[in-house]
């Protein structure tokens, strides 16, 4: 196979470079547009190049800082949510990926109906049963509700890390006495502990950017951050400024995770690649 010409390297990374423009151009803009003062956000032609200002921000997350109070919510929300899953999908993954059951292919395909169903469908029932039961606006009604996609996602990650833990590795536990709880306890769960690391990364980050559920089910009190960029959206305008502002803080958790975690991100997806 020839190497590649010179001119072959320099279209290709040209073609790159045209491909991160496209892409990350947007969110490069948009995080600018945090950092400029409000009367320079409408500037033409505009400017790159500008005196960085933190009134957007100032006046999101400190005073008044109406947004502040959001994000609390967000993380409050979005950790419970990871936590709560947990429990219940490394069950539902351990007995789907050992034991033999009917209908088997039939519980996997429900799971992931639930993920592509339009989540609409769920909310209104949902609002309905929450308020019946005295949970509307609540941190719990969140929590609980985004179960209904959190612990199906999470399953399907989590029977892929487990099978590919060998089962003689339990067997061989089994033989020196212990019951199947001690061997999931200390066999399965730290062999498969990338994958639940990355399962809960990605858990995370989705309960974070739900949308649809805390716009009906929170209430002012406990909204969280990426329903509270919605009240930019005025009848007088968009606030761009704030809005910009607002979203940059909504990306940095799940950056962070990603960037402290991201080394089980790479065993993770990795898990069982290589068996010798």
């Amino acid at each position: 196979m020839r190497a590649p010409t010179r001119s072959g390297k320099i279209l290709v990374y040209a073609l790159m470079a045209l491909v991160m423009i496209f892409f990350l151009g947007p969110i490069l803009w948009f995080i600018l547009l945090a950092f400029r003062h409000p009367s320079d956000a409408y500037n033409l032609p505009p400017e790159f190049i500008f005196e960085p200002d933190l009134g957007n921000f100032i006046t999101t997350f400190v005073d008044p800082g109406n947004n502040a109070i959001q994000l609390v919510n967000s993380v409050v929300v979005s950790t419970g949510a990871t936590l709560l899953s947990l429990p219940f999908a490394l069950s539902a993954a351990y007995a789907l990926s050992r034991f033999a059951m009917r209908g088997k292919e039939f519980i996997m395909n429900w799971y992931i109906s639930l993920l592509i169903a339009p989540p609409i469908v769920f909310v209104i029932p949902y609002f309905i049963l929450m308020s019946w039961i005295g949970w509307a606006g609540s941190y719990q009604a969140m929590i609980l509700t985004l179960q209904t996609l959190a612990i199906p996602f999470s399953v399907w990650l989590l029977k892929s890390f487990m099978d590919e833990v060998p089962l003689d590795l339990e067997e061989a536990a089994w033989v020196d006495g212990a019951n199947r709880f001690a061997a999931f306890y200390r066999i399965i769960i730290p062999l498969a502990l990338p994958g639940i690391i990355v399962t809960s990364m990605f858990t995370f980050v989705f309960s974070w950017n739900n949308v649809l559920f805390p716009l009906v089910l929170s209430k002012q009190s406990t909204t969280t951050l990426p329903v509270g960029t919605i009240s930019f959206f005025a009848s007088t305008g968009i606030y761009w400024g704030h809005l910009a502002a607002t979203a940059v803080v909504a990306m940095l958790p799940p950056m962070l995770i990603f960037l402290v975690l991201g080394r089980y991100v790479v065993r993770g997806l990795t898990f069982g690649a290589v068996k010798g």
